[in-house]
């Protein structure tokens, strides 16, 4: 995220922190580590991951204990 960010900065502002634009973006995007064809996949999961916490922190799924009767 700091990486896009930055890009913008440079892009927009012409502030010159002496890292090209394109190098920033190559960073942000996975060019430059060959990730580009697993990040879907990697975004993919961690979708999953948010689902499943949220979905577990909403109680919606929490243990339903049963009241026992009273004699």
């Amino acid at each position: 995220m700091l990486t896009g960010m930055s890009t913008t900065v440079v892009r927009e502002w012409s502030v010159s922190i002496g890292v090209p634009a394109s190098f920033l973006l190559s960073i942000h995007t996975g060019e430059i580590f060959h990730l580009e064809g697993i990040y879907p996949i990697l975004n993919g999961l961690g979708l999953l991951g948010l689902l499943v916490t949220g979905l577990s922190m909403s109680g919606l799924f929490g243990k339903k204990t049963r009241q026992s009767p009273k004699n």
